[in-house]
């Protein structure tokens, strides 16, 4: 069986919310770096987000483990969509898959201060079950 398990946390249950914060996972890919995974899923997004554009790539640690945050922009029919995106590699059951936690923060137009702020919460209140100890990464600003 595979976990195909998504956490979504909304601000309301009224319409779409202007901020929401997603975590996903990622299981089976080749990507041996958490930096180079979050190259790949960069490039997935600039194919198929309209007037997609990465505004920074930084790497961070989240409970101990390596992790790469991506902040970008593409646009949904007429409105801009921001997302922060961080891929964080946690330890698979099996030693011949990989595995990554997706933690995604969506806003309507720009992060407010209180969804950065929320998000960097998020981040930081973040426990792992099974985390993959950090070796030290150049931090990248792009």
């Amino acid at each position: 069986m595979k976990d195909r398990t998504v956490n979504q946390f909304i601000i309301n249950d009224n319409g779409p919310s202007d901020f929401s914060f997603v975590i996903s996972r990622a299981e089976a890919f080749v990507e041996t770096t958490v930096d180079a995974f979050a190259d790949t899923l960069a490039n997935e997004m600039r194919k198929a987000l309209p007037k997609f554009e990465l505004l920074n790539k930084r790497a961070l640690v989240v409970d101990g483990s390596a992790a790469m945050e991506l902040h970008f922009t593409w646009r949904n029919g007429d409105t801009e969509m921001h997302q922060r995106q961080v891929a964080v590699f946690v330890q698979p059951a099996s030693a011949d898959r990989s595995k990554a936690l997706l933690l995604t923060g969506t806003s309507h137009g720009a992060f407010k201060d209180e969804w950065n702020l929320a998000f960097d919460t998020m981040l930081s209140s973040m426990r792992l079950h099974a985390p993959m100890p950090a070796v030290a990464q150049p931090a990248q600003e792009s």
